[in-house]
């Protein structure tokens, strides 16, 4: 298994070429095609109803306006960097909801890479949340700012004996495959012992069936949160990588991330690997 085809969100500004940078190592160690995207967001005009809403009809088209200058330049930033590195790339930028149109853009990827902590995010920039519960792929959530690229880094695996954990555990072979050591971590409550030395004993063993060498630690849980606790062992063993399975429910209309996944996302200072 490897990634052919990698999808970044794109924006205008430090952090978006921070993590384009990193796509375009990720391409090139995986001679994967690359694909920016940049979805430009309406917001809908705030107007007096007494007024009759004369001006919204220009409103609308000022923000198009503006919503389509956006897209422009992130589209430019993209190809400048892109083809300074000599990475086979291409673009896709329209008007609409980034989530919504980030999630469809996916079927042709292998890998989504994103920006956590994004202050544009909902409507001008993908939210982690909106892709992750929608896309179907595995998400590599990238910090403000980047520290390193996680290939041929240590990486750690917050393991957890669920669909969402094998589906993350399983698309991050291919940089797993690149570690510089793996630690399959999990975190057990008072009477898991047995259960936990089982469930880990047969995942060390199918990563080794995948050339991957792991390590298994079993960590009780303490009276911090969890995700706390997954970002102390990772960051003591100097990880350049975190995979886990991504965790959410519907809030009304929009996707809400559980207590773990909310946790990493927002507090991580290293590259995530999450799937659902």
């Amino acid at each position: 298994m490897t990634y052919a085809s990698l999808l970044v969100a794109v924006e205008d500004g430090t952090e978006s070429d921070s993590r384009l940078e990193l796509a375009c190592d990720l391409a090139l160690t995986f001679d994967a095609h690359l694909t920016g995207l940049c979805a430009g967001s309406i917001a809908p005009p705030l107007y007096d109803p007494l007024a009759g809403g004369a001006m919204v009809g220009e409103l609308l088209a000022l923000y198009r306006d503006a919503a389509e200058a956006d897209v422009e330049r992130a589209r430019a930033r993209f190809f400048e960097i892109v083809q300074a590195r000599d990475v086979e790339a291409a673009w896709r930028g329209q008007i609409g909801f980034p989530g919504e149109v980030c999630v469809r853009a996916a079927r042709a990827a292998d890998l989504v890479i994103l920006g956590g902590r994004n202050s544009r995010a909902p409507t001008h920039a993908p939210d982690v949340a909106d892709v992750l519960m929608g896309c179907g792929r595995p998400i590599l959530v990238t910090p403000p700012t980047r520290l390193r690229n996680p290939v041929g880094e240590p990486a750690l695996i917050a393991w957890k004996d669920c669909r969402e954990a094998r589906f993350a555990l399983a698309s991050a072979l291919p940089l797993l495959r690149r570690a510089r050591g793996v630690t399959l971590y999990a975190v057990r409550s008072a009477g898991e012992d047995e259960a936990a030395d089982v469930e880990l004993a047969d995942v060390v063993a199918y990563l080794d069936r995948h050339q991957i060498r792991a390590e298994a630690v079993v960590a009780d849980r303490g009276e911090a949160a969890v995700g706390g606790q997954i970002l102390e062992a990772a960051l003591e063993r100097g990880a350049g990588l975190i995979v886990a399975g991504g965790y959410g429910h519907t809030r009304l209309r929009e996707w809400a991330l559980g207590g773990v996944t909310r946790d990493l996302v927002n507090d991580s200072p290293i590259c995530l690997c999450l799937a659902h």
